[in-house]
């Protein structure tokens, strides 16, 4: 009778399992760590970068640039020109920016390098201010997450600009979707090695349920040659690992056996014998 699951099923599918989980955890978490790593090494990017502009814009040069009708002044025409010309250096950097931190604590803008109808003007508030960006007022610093606000999903960067005595910012955007372009490389790796996985579970599952597999079919085949009354065959298999204390067992059991049936079958000739040597005295 054939089970209904027989036991190389059951070795197949807890060594498949055993191995697809272990190797899918560890894809999990090399997918995990280099996702953070990677927004680690942008975050450094984009403070770093920040920092850099920020030493070419001198707030002294921008005090005075307060509200729209202040885009004809001087001072905000080159600093203008100046952000374009280094947003469209990179093709990374979505926008280039200065803010200011009024008294009152509102966060407006000075000078924005968006080329569309879209841009800041001098003086309008930005709604979206976030912890990490009011830190940039002091120090280089850069968002934990993506931030969402008027003109889309960005992750920035943000330093003091030179002689910014806490009022002063460069703000540098990268798109979320040159982001999420990068952290979708690593997930393509994350789900290749995934199906290497698998392919890997499947392969040694296979060959650990044939290895286990097949000195058990050899003893059942022997068990039922023995059952049948064949005495003399032999278990012929060398497995190198504790399977082999088995099948020797195995063997010298059916060898003690043959010797007891041979043992019975002389005893069994010797009282006939002596029956037969009696009856005819």
């Amino acid at each position: 009778m054939n089970p209904p699951f027989p036991l190389r099923r059951k070795l197949f599918f807890s060594h498949f399992l055993a191995t697809f989980f272990v190797s899918s955890a560890v894809g999990v978490i090399f997918y995990l760590a280099a996702r953070d790593s990677l927004l680690d090494q942008l975050r450094a990017r984009l403070s770093g970068t920040a920092a850099m502009i920020s030493r070419e814009i001198d707030a002294n040069e921008l005090r005075d640039v307060r509200f729209e009708r202040d885009v004809s002044k001087r001072e905000y025409v080159e600093a203008l020109e100046s952000l374009r010309q280094m947003r469209r250096s990179n093709a990374d950097v979505a926008y280039l920016y200065v803010m200011r931190l009024d008294e009152d604590g509102r966060v407006r803008f000075v000078v924005d390098s968006d080329e569309s109808e879209d841009q800041a003007l001098p003086g309008r508030v930005y709604e979206s201010a976030t912890p990490r960006l009011m830190l940039g007022f002091t120090q280089q610093s850069a968002d934990e997450e993506f931030v969402t606000d008027a003109w889309g999903t960005f992750l920035s960067g943000y330093a003091p600009t030179l002689n910014s005595k806490g009022e002063f910012l460069v703000g540098i955007d990268m798109n979320a979707s040159e982001v999420r372009n990068k952290l979708d490389r690593i997930k393509q790796v994350g789900a290749a090695s995934i199906v290497i996985a698998v392919l890997l579970s499947w392969v040694i599952a296979s060959w650990m349920s044939r290895h286990f597999r097949q000195p058990i079919e050899a003893i059942i085949e022997h068990c039922q040659a023995v059952g049948a009354g064949d005495l003399d065959k032999r278990v012929e298999m060398q497995r190198q690992d504790e399977m082999d204390s088995l099948l020797v067992a195995v063997n010298a059991m059916t060898e003690d056996l043959r010797k007891a049936r041979d043992d019975n079958m002389r005893l069994a000739e010797s009282l006939d014998d002596a029956l037969d040597e009696d009856r005819r005295r």
